[in-house]
């Protein structure tokens, strides 16, 4: 079940796995994360997006955005993580956030790559040897990064599979059409699948089942509609896809930890 995590949200994590790992869930933070793989190889799941990272690329997934990380038979994968929240950087540097929301995906080219590993270098000193300002410094380091980064932002990563592609591109469908009919039976026939091969393939590809991805994409819409309109939950659930405003309720609730009336009534509050 995809659902929101708030372990490792420190600011800088550096791991490296040794053996073969797939995230068992799909799951969202209240922070943004970026990514940076150094070593290995791993399909990022974003939202809607597969991206294929390879050594020196990155990919920002912003909060309360679903993903999931899969390394496949990759034996060893060292990556580092930042996790931030939307005032860390300041006002000033808030644009650069805002460009890796809609261009999620850096690929860093050679003669950069060096460049970017020595602040991330001096980055991770600063935390290891906890001088004074070692926090400031850290955050200083981090908006020379984003600077950085921000020349080699693009919108996807390529060097997906014929197959890799078309479940993106149903992903892509589902998330973008969440009030039609998105039955099994009817993407099938969209895409001319028998309804057993495209549950599988959408499994394999994704991580997520079909119908759980199908929620999770609805929950997303609901989510923007609670915040941004004063339509009520009835409505937003019809407009997301739920003939039952109840079993939406329940759906909701699975997913945010709350109740659509009690989520959008903390979002006036706010």
């Amino acid at each position: 079940m995809a659902v929101y995590s708030s372990e490792n949200n420190c600011f800088f994590e550096h791991k490296t796995h040794t053996e073969p790992m797939t995230m068992q869930s799909a799951h969202y933070h209240d922070s943004h994360e970026l990514y940076f793989l150094k070593k290995g190889r791993t399909k990022y799941f974003v939202d809607n997006e597969i991206f294929i990272l390879e050594p020196g690329d990155m990919v920002f997934i912003p909060k309360f955005v679903f993903h999931k990380t899969d390394n496949g038979q990759c034996t060893e994968v060292e990556r580092l993580r930042f996790s931030f929240g939307d005032d860390f950087a300041g006002k000033d540097f808030q644009k650069y956030i805002d460009e890796l929301k809609q261009k999620r995906f850096i690929r860093m080219p050679d003669d950069s790559l060096s460049e970017l590993e020595n602040i991330i270098n001096r980055l991770e000193t600063e935390g290891t040897k906890k001088q004074k300002n070692y926090a400031e410094m850290q955050r200083l380091c981090f908006m020379q990064m984003l600077v950085l980064i921000s020349r080699y932002c693009t919108t996807n990563s390529s060097h997906l599979t014929p197959s890799e592609q078309t479940i993106q591109n149903i992903a892509k469908y589902i998330s973008e059409n969440c009030g039609m009919e998105l039955s099994l039976e009817a993407l099938s026939r969209k895409y001319a699948m028998s309804p057993s091969h495209l549950c599988r393939l959408f499994k394999k590809t994704i991580g997520i089942g079909l119908s759980e991805y199908v929620n999770i994409s609805r929950i997303t819409a609901a989510e923007k509609l609670l915040q941004a309109t004063d339509k009520t939950v009835t409505q937003i659930a019809t407009e997301c896809g739920f003939n039952d405003s109840n079993y939406f309720a329940a759906v909701f609730k699975k997913y945010k930890g709350t109740t659509p009336k009690k989520y959008s009534m903390e979002k006036r509050k706010s």
